[in-house]
């Protein structure tokens, strides 16, 4: 059992700034899936359309990470934060003005350019200014940006998409992100570089890239990000074309996904560095392995059963999103820290991108508006989970063999 160490004061803002962003960055990643249903009926969209859509955003923050990765350490961390999360908050104004179906997808792209590289920056920065013993906890904090985008952005948004229209949910995500920014501006001090400069930056990206220990990160995260992606693509659709949700109930489910994370995320944080992060991610992965099995294959009937089910999935969610968080900040040195965690969301992205047209090619809306083969997506997403748990018995086997792995 790991002694516990407590934050220093600075360490405290850091976390707020952060999460202050990645709260706009959720926000805006939740958002579309939660308008499947509107934007499918008021763009007139088939289902491979907003597929198209939804992995456009994945597609090309993938390769926006993948060709920032041989610079994420040659910079100071906070101004390229600033410089992309700038760029992504031009994306999102490019979404609040999009008319249709076109501009929506080019303005998808950009925000995907730029807001797909930022998490990956904020971890790294965590990485850099807190120890393993604290970086369980440190992660489930920031994940309270994810809680707190359900809890009171993502019911805020619908409510304004509902009553006034959807371009301007995505103008109140810009207003918020205007403050962030703020945050980030006078909150966090600039983290020095880790890698030298006389180092290529292609030199420094084909390096990680050819490190075998890298590729079981890699390979993990892209199956827990693709059956994340696959199950969520639809949802709100499905709820209410196939489970009889009204459109003014989605808020209270998306709350109660927030709700749930808010309260657990910083819990299983602290579970984590106290009795390991590979016991939380298996214990995670089974209660959303059975809380996907009941919902696609269950035939739940009333709203309460909707509420308890996306409760005990995102508790499980949660669970294995900090401990493979905080496992996979454990992996790489310190000198490759940036460059591997922008790697790894490169691959996340294009792993999202994939599976939201997966997603698109499996599900198929009948003319009465309900879709089919949602089973098929059920059983699929059990399989990505319980493939990526062999993935990160492998990855925590390597970080308990080397617990100095992160020194140069």
């Amino acid at each position: 059992m790991a002694k516990k160490e407590a934050f220093s004061s600075y360490q405290s803002f850091v976390i707020l700034g952060i999460a202050g962003l990645l709260f706009t960055v959720v926000l805006d990643y939740m958002l579309l899936p939660a308008l499947s249903s509107t934007l499918l009926d008021q763009l007139h969209l088939s289902t491979q359309e907003f597929g198209l859509i939804a992995s456009a955003y994945a597609v090309s923050a993938g390769i926006s990470a993948l060709l920032a990765s041989g610079y994420a350490d040659r910079f100071d961390r906070k101004s390229i934060l600033l410089v992309f999360y700038t760029g992504f908050l031009l994306g999102i104004l490019l979404c609040a003005l999009a008319p249709g179906f076109s501009a929506l997808l080019v303005a998808r792209v950009i925000t995907g350019a730029f807001g797909g590289v930022m998490a990956s920056i904020c971890y790294a920065m965590v990485a850099d200014l807190f120890s393993l013993a604290q970086r369980g906890r440190a992660v489930g904090w920031i994940q309270m940006a994810f809680a707190a985008s359900l809890v009171i952005g993502l019911p805020l948004s619908l409510f304004i998409a509902i009553s006034f229209s959807w371009q301007m949910a995505y103008g109140m995500i810009a207003g918020i992100g205007v403050i962030a920014l703020l945050l980030v501006v006078f909150l966090i001090r600039p983290l020095e570089k880790s890698s030298p400069e006389s180092s290529s930056p292609w030199n420094h990206l084909f390096s990680n890239l050819k490190n075998p220990s890298y590729w079981t990160v890699y390979g993990a995260n892209t199956l827990i990000v693709g059956g994340d992606v696959i199950f969520m693509t639809f949802n709100a659709a499905f709820l209410t074309n196939n489970l009889g949700i009204a459109d003014s109930q989605l808020p209270y489910v998306y709350g109660a996904i927030g709700l749930t994370s808010l309260l657990a995320a910083p819990a299983l944080g602290k579970l984590a560095d106290r009795f390991g992060k590979w016991p939380v991610f298996v214990s995670g992965t089974l209660i959303a392995i059975a809380a996907v099995a009941v919902y696609a294959w269950g035939g739940i009937q009333t709203f309460e059963w909707v509420l308890g089910i996306h409760v005990g999935l995102f508790l499980g969610v949660n669970a294995r999103m900090v401990a493979a968080t905080a496992l996979a900040t454990a992996v790489p040195r310190t000198s490759d820290r940036g460059a591997f965690l922008a790697i790894d969301a490169s691959i996340q992205q294009l792993a999202g991108g994939l599976a939201a047209a997966i997603a698109g090619w499996i599900t198929f809306q009948a003319l009465d508006g309900r879709l089919l083969h949602y089973p098929q997506i059920g059983t699929l997403v059990v399989v990505l989970m319980l493939l990526s748990t062999g993935m990160i018995f492998l990855v925590n086997a390597r970080v308990e063999a080397n617990p100095y792995s992160e020194s140069d």
